[in-house]
């Protein structure tokens, strides 16, 4: 039996797909049939979804979490440069408001 979803994308085993409801994403893990109705189980939650909830979406690519840990690590590099400067207090008052806070 040839199973597509709403847009006529073809849907197998491993695909990955997205509920509309909640948008949760991930792949086909089984196919049911079931009173008149398909239903596709998504390894991601382990729960069947109805056929016309779900979309087939292009998988997620690793270079985009390779992105996003490279800003991660770009950020702790500055904060750790940031958090070994000395720092000069000034001995000096200035008047009303001195340490105000």
């Amino acid at each position: 039996m040839n199973i597509t979803d709403h847009r006529g994308n073809k849907i197998t085993e491993g695909t990955t797909l997205k509920y509309l409801g909640t948008r949760t994403k991930g792949k086909a893990d089984k196919i049911c049939f079931r009173k008149s109705n398909t239903w596709i189980r998504l390894d991601t939650t382990g729960l069947y979804y109805r056929l016309d909830y779900l979309m087939v979406i292009k998988p997620e690519k690793e270079k985009k979490r390779a992105t996003r840990k490279s800003k991660k690590e770009k950020i702790l590099q500055e904060l750790h440069q940031t958090s070994h400067k000395t720092y000069e207090i000034s001995r000096d008052s200035d008047g009303a408001g001195i340490g105000g806070g």
